[in-house]
């Protein structure tokens, strides 16, 4: 049986996208506001998919555990805790410098533990700079460990800790950072840690100056503290949301009125909620988040996600949307939340794809034919490295039961090249700050010429990191990529 998940929501960003992840959640396993279930609806698809019977599945998640959820044939003690009053609390830590999104979300989602919130007593936020988040967290680690160390007391096999965060703010960036080397350094011998990552605009004037320094002060923590980061890129998302969103898309699900952000917070709900739906809804294949990453994510450095999402089904005329289908949706650039059209027009920077896997969410059986179709479709128009095989996963995700839409849903995931194009716009933004030496005061302990420097080399030793991941995603486009640089030599 696949092990429990943690969440930890980092900064205003990633506790607005926390709290409309845990009502996806609740909604697919009909749990109410308050924690409390509902009857399990009768269904006899999913149990012929999984062959056995809940109580077999249940009997090694403990005699408390399974005497209280025979009846169930979904897992959502996966995300939720279940108490002896049978009700249910997400597995999540709410971490904010300003109280007013964690208030919300607790008054919003009263299953959520408000024991498991730290809130600074000051309540000024991080005022958008990655070192104030960074250096409150440092200071209050201990009483964060704390409520992390109880959260991690009620698993049986934790499996993976999921930050959700903004790379560009304050709270978000600084926070999730230390969040990240404390995790890897204390739990994650074992552990999956992965992060949902919203990253900036690039093509409108931010509102935040200094934006490019905590991107790459969080991106340096990225690439060396995580499993993989699923990229959530503000101009895709936007994007997305007024291809689909604005042609009445998703007014099942109150969106027709609701504001930008929550339209692209919504978003990322639905696909980051998708990505565990064979966990939360078992099968056959990709039961655990260790098989999903192990698709995905053939290197350390090589471990940036991008994630499709097709066209929700709602009354709108996606409805009538078959597998096939569903693979040229779900290959369509307009839906990808990091855009995969490369800035260069030199056909060496083509998005090549290194890995790539389609969620088929369905309420009934899938078409064989269509699906295999689908798949040599895909195959042809895609443009793999060389030295990968050009195979298409498919992950048969199940429709909850709960949901009163039976019609197919799905997700893709690709580990692609598109990365390339997103960090080098970071780094074009940060060379025109730095260049300058433009607002590094606010990074200082003070103003002395020593202090400048440090910053500097801190700064300078972030892009170091990020650009031997450029390197290593361009290189791997070379078909000697997985041989050692020795070998390629003495061939040479």
């Amino acid at each position: 049986m696949p092990g429990e998940t943690i969440t930890i929501q980092a900064g205003q960003c990633g506790n607005q996208v926390g709290l409309q992840y845990w009502q996806q959640l609740a909604l697919e396993h009909g749990i109410n506001k308050d924690g409390t279930p509902t009857s399990y609806p009768n269904t006899s698809f999913n149990s012929s998919q999984t062959g056995s019977h809940p109580s077999s599945q249940d009997s090694s998640s403990g005699s408390a555990n399974g005497s209280k959820r025979l009846h169930r044939e979904d897992h959502p003690e996966l995300f939720f805790t279940l108490s002896d009053s049978n009700t249910y609390t997400p597995r999540s830590i709410l971490i904010d410098l300003e109280p007013s999104v964690v208030t919300k979300a607790l008054n919003s989602l009263p299953m959520l533990n408000p024991r498991n919130t730290h809130v600074s007593n000051h309540g000024n936020g991080a005022a958008n700079n990655w070192s104030n988040g960074y250096k409150y967290e440092s200071e209050h680690i201990e009483n964060i460990l704390n409520i992390i160390d109880k959260e991690v007391d009620k698993c049986d096999n934790l499996s993976q800790f999921q930050l959700i965060h903004s790379v560009a703010g304050g709270t978000g960036s600084g926070c999730g950072s230390k969040m990240l080397e404390v995790l890897q350094d204390r739990y994650t011998s074992k552990k999956i840690i992965t992060t949902n990552s919203i990253f900036p605009s690039n093509e409108k004037t931010s509102d935040v100056v200094v934006q490019p320094y905590n991107s790459l002060l969080t991106l340096k923590r990225l690439i060396e503290f995580s499993n993989a980061t699923f990229v959530f890129h503000n101009d895709a998302l936007n994007n997305i949301e007024n291809t689909v969103f604005n042609q009445g898309g998703l007014q099942d699900r109150d969106l027709s009125n609701a504001t930008s952000f929550q339209g692209t917070n919504k978003l990322i709900a639905f696909a980051s909620a998708s990505v565990s739906n064979p966990m939360r809804f078992p099968s056959y294949m990709y039961s655990s988040i260790e098989s999903i990453v192990a698709g995905l994510v053939p290197t350390p450095d090589l471990k940036f996600l991008t994630t499709s999402v097709a066209p929700f089904n709602t009354q709108s005329h996606h409805n009538y949307i078959n597998e096939y289908d569903m693979f040229l949706e779900l290959s369509d650039d307009r839906y990808k939340t990091n855009k995969c059209v490369s800035s260069s027009s030199s056909s060496s920077s083509e998005i090549a794809y290194i890995s790539l896997m389609n969620y088929l969410i369905s309420g009934s059986h899938l078409d064989r034919k269509e699906i295999r179709k689908g798949i040599l479709k895909v195959q042809a128009r895609t443009n793999f490295v060389p030295w990968t095989s050009r195979s298409v996963g498919v992950v048969h995700g199940k429709k909850s039961p709960y949901l009163s839409s039976k019609h197919l849903e799905g997700i893709q995931i690709s580990n692609n090249t598109s990365i390339i194009d997103v960090f080098n716009k970071i780094l074009r933004q940060y060379d025109l700050l730095v260049k300058r030496r433009a607002y590094l005061n606010t990074y200082a302990e003070d103003n002395s010429a020593e202090e400048m420097e440090r910053v500097v080399d801190m700064l300078s030793e972030c892009k170091e990191s990020v650009v031997r991941v450029i390197d290593e995603y361009s290189a791997c486009r070379s078909i000697n990529y997985l041989e050692d640089e020795d070998d390629v030599e003495m061939d040479m």
